[in-house]
């Protein structure tokens, strides 16, 4: 509950923190997108400015020759006021109107052509000069878009074209196919059966006798909708070829010394016993080797068979809910596979699940006529992509001739005077008037003062006016320029040292700027930048504020209240490594934490803890005292089960008989006391111990952790674990007639050697004859009987030594005796055979082998000599 709020609080941290890094790298791309868009509309700007400044120049120009006719025409009229020259002035007026009239009909043919162009562009024709402007700077732009579609086109023709020659190759690979089909009379086609055609060519071999194995199987007709998911499976195995013995060697030296310029896979044949009738009785009925026919008279039919059962096992299952009972080799009609190990797949790609790419079946009549079917589809979609390709190229040269259009319209006619008729009309109108004047006033002098009144007025009004208007003009466009270019190189110093900058993601997340004017550039780029840095602003308001805020609740969490530190003792020494600071690197280990706690589910830990400790209180430790509880009853009953031994044996039989037991009384020490008591104190009582965590921790504290405190003391543990020392051992003797106790044994310092070794002889005998059932009958037991004894009669009396021998033939034990030949005489009676050993010159032993026949027999002729 603490920590959920400081993940929440760090999540939102993060997503600021990725806010600011998005704006950051927006205010930080946007100089170099505002830069580079700022210098490629300054160029824009600075070919339209360059372009204006040429044509106010050349109206400038063409006002000044205007002023200077004026001036003429001001000179002659004062000339012929003065002089009275009105007839050299009307000549003067006719060389005028013949240059004024050559003038306008040379731009009345300009503008039929400019019609004529703009017509076709659906342009408006007769444009006045803002029309003729408006007109020119459209023609600029469509030409433009022209281009940029004129790309667009090329690529749409190169992706046709590259269709068509796709299906141009297909159509060729499907009559292939169909050739190689219609002469194979098989379902495999391509370089495989190519491939196979050039083997058997090579040795000389009939396709029967190496054939695929696709060639020999198909899926039964009464079972076609298993057909795609057989398929999927043995696709890869129908194409394997099978080559008999005979031709193995031949087949791998062509395959070892020819370029296949593909790949063949073989399987090599050497004979088959068929086993079917026998190894084939358990298949499930729903297998996938009972879904497919092999073909007939094939010696190959068997083997092929056995081959699907052994290794294409798989379970073709109706739906999921019997799909999901195999843990491996199902497979759905679907095409879902199930291959083992865990791993699953399904291939539902086009070419995978088309009919005409199955490869199973010796009849390929079918597979022909899907190909014949696709064969034509193809050839429909190649003339399909044929007219594509016409229509694309109908289209770019449309483009192409439009283009050229729009760009004659922009180059051949550069200014509006080109086209401008109507003003040399009105001149030559003027011009005539002033000529009929001229020709019918009287006062001819006071007519050519009205007319050099005229001039005067109009030079002025040119003069102070249009020239003066034309030269502000043009002064204005220079220092735009000027300032144009110092922004462009302003803007290159900033874009050139960055290199290149993908701006897409930019522009994407503000299309807005996408088609920014020149006219607001600076406006709006001012705004786009006061707005980062307002979003930045308040986005490092908020981050303090829930830095502040996380800082108060990490603060509680590493500090928390005594409640808290009271239940979970270990709360400080935990949190003690988490850091203090908010900052984003060091927050993420709060929220490691508590994904660790989300993950580990503590609750269901909690309880999982929970239950542990129960089956702790209740089992691990009941079986741990359970365990030295059995251990101190299996001392009892293995005391019972060699007593058992025991009364069986004569261990006294001179003058009467008796019999051993062994009997272990308790003997618990004061520390075995103690542990057996913490044992029993470890075991809960239910009814007493809450049910809750709490009671049961609580037990685990006061009665299970002090056992085990005590436990790591190893000296302690030793003494009080072994629990064979909770008892004391002595032997008792027993009379077998009246099984009435004749003697005890409670230590062998008593007893002399002869005793001691028959007490420990007899004891010893009932523990083999325990271990290894040996009560039963000598002959009638199959178990391993020998055993040897060296020295055995050492330091005995021969009535001890003769017991031994005794117990032996009791047990119907196989006995090797090694002693003295002084000895032997003790078990010269009851033994068969005898490996006698004599040293000679203390530096040899020589071993003589004999029955006790010859044994006597030689001892004899000894004690003669």
């Amino acid at each position: 509950t603490q920590l959920t709020p400081i993940n929440e609080i760090a999540n939102k941290l993060k997503e600021f923190q990725a806010q600011s890094d998005r704006l950051t790298t927006s205010r930080e791309i946007s100089v170099y997108w505002f830069a580079k868009k700022k210098v490629e509309l300054a160029e824009k700007e600075l070919v339209s400015n360059t372009e204006k400044l040429d044509l106010l120049q050349t109206e400038r120009n063409e006002l000044k020759n205007k002023e200077d006719t004026l001036r003429q025409e001001e000179r002659a009229l004062s000339i012929s006021i003065e002089s009275d020259e009105v007839g050299s002035k009307i000549k003067d007026l006719e060389k005028e109107i013949k240059n004024l009239t050559w003038q306008k009909e040379t731009r009345s043919r300009k503008l039929d052509q400019y019609n004529l162009i703009a017509k076709n562009i659906e342009f408006n024709t007769n444009p006045g000069e803002e029309l003729f402007k408006e007109n020119r700077a459209r023609a600029a732009e469509k030409k433009t878009e022209l281009e940029h579609s004129r790309l667009e086109h090329d690529e749409k023709l190169r992706l046709s074209k590259n269709k068509r020659e796709d299906l141009v190759k297909q159509l060729y690979e499907c009559v292939e196919t169909v050739k190689a089909l219609q002469k194979n009379k098989n379902n495999i086609a391509g370089r495989e059966a190519e491939i196979r055609d050039d083997i058997l060519a090579h040795i000389g071999a009939a396709k029967e006798e190496i054939p695929f194995v696709g060639e020999l199987l198909k899926v039964k007709e009464d079972e076609n909708e298993w057909e795609l998911s057989i398929e999927k499976i043995l696709h890869h195995f129908a194409l394997r070829i099978i080559v008999p013995e005979k031709y193995y060697h031949q087949v791998n030296e062509y395959v070892n010394g020819t370029n296949l310029k593909g790949r063949i896979t073989y399987q090599r044949f050497r004979g088959f016993t068929s086993l079917a009738n026998m190894a084939h009785k358990n298949i499930p009925s729903n297998a996938l080797v009972n879904k497919l026919a092999f073909k007939p008279k094939s010696s190959y039919g068997d083997w092929l068979e056995d081959m699907i059962t052994n290794q294409y096992n798989y379970a073709c299952v109706s739906d999921l809910k019997e799909f999901n009972l195999y843990d491996e080799k199902a497979v759905t009609k679907e095409g879902l596979i199930k291959l083992g190990k865990g791993k699953h797949e399904k291939d539902d790609r086009p070419h995978i699940s088309r009919r005409e790419n199955f490869v199973l079946g010796w009849d390929n009549k079918e597979k022909i006529r899907l190909l014949q079917n696709e064969l034509k589809n193809l050839q429909e979609k190649e003339k399909l992509a044929q007219t594509d390709i016409r229509q694309v190229e109908q289209a770019i040269k449309t483009l192409e001739s439009q283009k050229e259009s729009f760009a004659d319209l922009f180059k051949q006619f550069t200014k509006f005077d080109d086209i401008d008729w109507k003003t040399f009309a009105e001149q030559i109108q003027e011009k005539e008037e002033q000529k009929t004047v001229l020709e019918k006033t009287n006062n001819r002098v006071q007519a050519l003062q009205r007319q050099l009144e005229e001039v005067q007025g109009k030079l002025k009004q040119l003069s102070d006016v249009f020239l003066q208007n034309k030269e502000r003009e043009i002064f204005q466009l220079e220092s735009e320029i000027q300032g144009l270019q110092m922004e462009i190189v302003e803007n290159k110093t900033i874009i050139e040292p960055l290199g290149y900058i993908d701006t897409s993601d930019f522009i994407n997340q503000n299309p807005t700027l996408a088609s920014l004017p020149f006219s607001s550039f600076k406006t709006i780029q001012k705004a786009f930048q006061k707005e980062l840095a307002e979003k930045l602003s308040e986005l490092d308001k908020k981050k303090q504020e829930n830095e502040d805020e996380v800082k108060i609740k990490i603060n509680s969490f590493k500090q928390p209240s005594p409640e808290i530190t009271n239940k979970f003792k270990d709360w400080r020494s935990d949190v003690s490594r988490l850091p203090e600071s908010t900052h984003l690197a060091f927050i993420g280990e709060y929220q490691t934490l508590f994904k660790q706690l989300v993950n580990d589910n503590l609750p269901k830990f909690e309880k999982k803890f929970n239950e542990y400790l129960q089956e702790t209180i209740t089992n691990k430790v009941g079986d741990f005292r359970m365990f030295f509880e059995n251990w101190s009853d299996s001392i009892k009953e293995n005391i019972r089960l060699l007593n058992h031994s025991l009364k069986e044996i004569d261990f006294r039989d001179k003058d009467f008989k008796t019999y051993i037991q062994l009997v272990a009384p308790n003997r618990i020490s004061d520390e075995v006391k103690e542990f057996r008591a913490l044992l029993n104190q470890a075991i809960p009582n239910i009814r007493e111990i809450d049910a809750s965590i709490d009671g049961r921790k609580n037990h685990f504290y006061n009665h299970i952790e002090p056992l085990i405190s005590k436990l790591d003391r190893e000296d302690w543990r030793k003494r009080v674990m072994d629990v064979r020392s909770w008892f004391s051992y002595k032997a008792e003797e027993f009379y077998k007639e009246t099984n009435a106790k004749y003697n005890t044994y409670e230590n062998m310092g008593q007893l002399s050697g002869g005793e001691k070794a028959q007490l420990t002889y007899t004891i010893l005998g009932s523990a083999i004859a325990y271990q290894f059932g040996l009560t039963k009958e000598g002959l009638q037991s199959n178990s391993f009987r020998f055993i040897a004894i060296d020295e055995a009669f050492k330091a005995q009396d021969e009535d001890k030594a003769r017991y031994l021998i005794t117990l032996c033939k009791q047990l119907h034990l196989q006995l090797l005796v090694v002693t003295p030949s002084d000895n032997i005489h003790i078990v010269e009676n009851d033994i068969s055979f005898v490996h006698f050993v004599e040293r000679k010159e203390e530096k040899y032993s020589w071993l003589y082998d004999m029955p006790i026949e010859q044994f006597r027999e030689e001892k004899a002729n000894f004690a003669r000599q």
